[in-house]
């Protein structure tokens, strides 16, 4: 691929900057993002400020409302955003259920979701996972039972980011049972505020509540909300969970980690000089460089791959999952470090200030355990590390 300057990418990358520079308020810059997105009422407002500058949707075609952005211009419009410390926008909304939509959805469907999703006026959340069907999902079991124009669900998802805080889940649910299993599921829209659904919080270990189960008990759902024909279920997931192979190893995420890190060593002391000027702490960031580095051109090749359309972006889109992930745990451990004793404090809500005695760089630390702690799951979500290699290693078998 060619690695040349791009003069076009160069200013819209300037045409980003000051729409951020004018537009993000003070207030939202630079707080706090939650584990997978922002809180509601920054993520809403945000979403509104992009909406009426018609980048409501960067991430689809201009045909269905978006952008019409090339893969590149997507990744640098996040690179930007994240810099400016800006809130997220909904991705389970956006980047998942927003692209089945424009592909599956009827024309009443998508009139009756995708408005809502450009104004940031309804907040989704995603029903795959269950207690024993994680990796397998295909041996999931909440059931949908037919009884003229509704479906009568039952069953329990878990992990279910955001439940809490969403409007409206798209669902996964099994519609046969006497089929093989990938043909016996169906995706159902579901309204959160139907009667039967029930949401648990679940505290996981950076001690903030982002996870949840939801029950369904006797859930009627309009058939009407069934996205594709009964049993298209599996389809519609390979595709939603295909999408956006070059944002997998969450480059910016990468690059704010070694900017926080870079930050960390300067201000942290070993006896009197600055943690950056011992050369064993120095050796580790640079290889942590060179490695962020060696993922942002390989990012650029699996887009460029994208916008080919080859399916080699796929396999490729394995791997950096798996590196960037990997490199997410290691970054955020040595954060942890470079707090030196703070680093063994467990910071209660990311969110808000540290009680008692300041630490001497407050803010650069902050929520920096419980990110460290966060990650550990990295490798899990959106495929654990195991199934991205098994992909890596069909498609090398198939050369």
């Amino acid at each position: 691929m060619d690695f040349q300057p791009d003069a076009g990418l160069d200013a819209f990358r300037a045409e980003v900057r000051a729409f951020l520079r004018d537009n993000l308020p003070r207030e939202l810059a630079g707080k706090p993002v939650g584990s997978v997105r922002s809180m509601r009422p920054d993520l809403m407002r945000w979403q509104q400020i992009l909406h009426r500058q018609g980048w409501g949707a960067p991430y689809w075609a201009k045909k269905d409302g978006g952008t019409g952005w090339s893969v590149l211009q997507r990744l640098v419009f996040d690179e930007e955003c994240v810099a400016a410390g800006a809130p997220t926008q909904d991705g389970f909304a956006h980047k998942l259920l927003g692209p089945v939509l424009n592909a599956f959805a009827s024309e009443e469907q998508k009139a009756a979701h995708v408005p809502h999703i450009l104004s940031g006026e309804r907040l989704w959340c995603q029903g795959f996972s269950e207690p024993g069907s994680g990796s397998d999902l295909a041996s999931l079991r909440t059931r949908a039972e037919r009884e003229g124009d509704f479906y009568v669900v039952n069953g329990q998802k878990i992990w279910t980011s955001y439940a809490h805080e969403s409007d409206w889940i798209f669902l996964l649910v099994r519609t046969d049972a006497e089929v093989k299993k990938q043909a016996g599921i169906s995706f159902l829209l579901v309204d959160m505020k139907t009667p039967g659904i029930t949401v648990r919080p679940i505290r996981s270990i950076d001690d903030c509540h982002h996870l949840n189960e939801t029950f369904f008990d006797n859930v009627r759902v309009p058939v009407a909300n069934r996205i594709g024909a009964e049993g298209d279920g599996w389809t519609i997931t390979k595709f939603l969970l295909n999408n956006e192979h070059a944002s997998a190893a969450e480059l910016p995420l990468l690059r704010r980690y070694l900017m926080q890190l870079r930050q960390l060593a300067a201000i942290q002391r070993v006896g009197r000089e600055p943690l950056i000027a011992r050369p064993e702490f120095a050796l580790r960031l640079a290889r942590m460089e060179a490695e962020v580095s060696a993922i942002a051109m390989m990012v650029k090749r699996v887009a460029a791959l994208e916008q080919d359309h080859s399916p080699a972006a796929h396999a490729l889109g394995s791997m950096l999952k798996v590196r960037g992930t990997e490199l997410q745990q290691r970054i955020s451990s040595l954060m942890v470090e470079a707090l030196g004793d703070y680093g063994a404090v467990a910071y209660p809500e990311p969110h808000h200030a540290c009680e008692g005695e300041p630490m001497p760089f407050q803010e650069t630390g902050r929520g920096i355990a419980n990110e460290m702690f966060f990650r550990r799951a990295s490798t899990i979500y959106g495929g654990t590390s195991e199934v991205q290699r098994g992909i890596i290693a069909k498609m090398l078998f198939q050369l």
